[in-house]
């Protein structure tokens, strides 16, 4: 029994992340070596796009390691990283713009279910996660994918 006590949709959610984290995770450490890449005057610049996208996956991984039992770190992680994508999507460029901001929308609106419930409550948390991940349902997979994409076009430098 790997997990005595966690509510199985946050495990779930953790594994959603996870699987998120896995797809993009060579960014965080590619991005230390500064993409060099620019878009055009009128929008925001990709470095600053990918600089952004690293810091939310550092903090998104150090969210990882907060005790789901421990309600206030929860809602405080996941408050850090819902503002961390906010951020992101201010500096994504305008082709990934509408994605990222989705992305951003839909962490903000798990974080508002998280701190509107009492962990205690299982099924009253459980049904506001999902109430809140509702409208995303639909988009939230593409546009995942999207950036995903976008981040391993232009925020992984090439070897060599």
């Amino acid at each position: 029994m790997p997990c005595g006590g966690c509510d199985p949709l946050v495990t779930a959610m953790t594994a959603r992340r996870r699987w998120i984290l896995a797809a993009v995770a060579a960014v965080a450490v590619v991005l230390a070596m500064r993409a060099t890449v620019f878009a055009g005057a009128d929008g925001p610049s990709v470095e600053e796009f990918c600089d952004e996208f690293a810091h939310l996956l550092l903090i998104d991984e150090l969210s990882l390691a907060v005790n789901s039992n421990d309600d206030a770190s929860t809602r405080e992680a996941l408050e850090r990283t819902a503002r961390q994508f906010a951020d992101a999507a201010d500096a994504a460029p305008v082709e990934i713009q509408p994605d990222v901001r989705l992305l951003a929308d839909l962490t903000a609106a798990l974080s508002d279910a998280i701190a509107d419930t009492d962990s205690r409550e299982t099924f009253d948390r459980a049904a506001a996660l999902i109430a809140a991940q509702d409208p995303y349902l639909e988009t939230q997979d593409a546009a995942a994918q999207r950036v995903v994409d976008f981040v391993t076009r232009h925020c992984i430098a090439a070897p060599g």
